[in-house]
């Protein structure tokens, strides 16, 4: 099992305005499996992808990645899980406005002090069908190829867990359909956990397994 986490609680505020965004939360993800959580704004799906990502800490809860204790690493032992082991894809693309497509997938390599990838960043934008606008920058590039080239950068270290919010957010309906089409070929090639955070029920239904949340806590 990769992810386990057990009664994970995490608030916002203090006394009378506290809140709980996540409010004992139990979540068990295998190897390669593909998993949307769904559910309106504020019912706590960002939140527990941050800390899914290692972006945010909880409360109190437990949770292992890969059998490591999250909640007991140190900031960089957590920047060191980020940068090897998850992937991460957002709403909006997050790129590099003076870098090309190249130098934005090779960026997550740059800090990289474990083994080198098996593939290239080259090779991945290729994969994601961008072979010919490697050296485009993202003012040159339409939403859904800005897309792709998150979603390259993301895979170019070759997650084990990789965590999607929104993706297809900021697309129209035929570039959203070709990016969740491509994040599920993707899924099942290199065997990755794919999580999927997402308001559409249309964009969940591809997933192998739907979460609902409400209030913090699962439906």
């Amino acid at each position: 099992m990769l992810v386990q986490m057990k009664q994970i609680r995490k608030c916002y505020g203090e006394g009378d305005s506290l809140i709980a965004a996540l409010d004992g939360v139990d979540l068990s993800l295998d190897q390669g499996e593909f998993v949307a959580i769904e559910g309106s704004s504020g019912s706590g799906k960002s939140t527990l992808l941050q800390i899914l990502g290692c972006l945010d800490r909880a409360d109190s809860g437990t949770y292992h990645l890969n059998e490591r204790d999250v909640q007991s690493l140190s900031g960089s032992e957590m920047a060191r899980i980020r940068n090897e082991t998850i992937g991460f894809v957002f709403q909006s693309f997050h790129l590099l406005g003076d870098r090309d497509a190249l130098a934005n997938v090779s960026l997550p390599l740059e800090y990289r002090r474990s083994a080198p990838p098996t593939v290239s960043p080259t090779q991945v934008l290729e994969r994601v069908g961008l072979a010919d606008r490697i050296t485009h920058k993202p003012s040159q590039l339409s939403g859904g190829e800005r897309q792709r080239v998150a979603i390259a950068r993301a895979l170019v270290k070759e997650p084990a867990l990789l965590l999607c919010d929104e993706p297809t957010g900021n697309l129209d309906s035929a570039s959203g359909h070709q990016i969740l089409s491509l994040l599920s070929e993707l899924r099942e090639e290199l065997n990755t956990t794919l999580v999927l955070v997402t308001h559409d029920p249309e964009v969940a239904a591809r997933a192998d397994r739907v979460l609902s949340m409400k209030d913090g806590q699962w439906i």
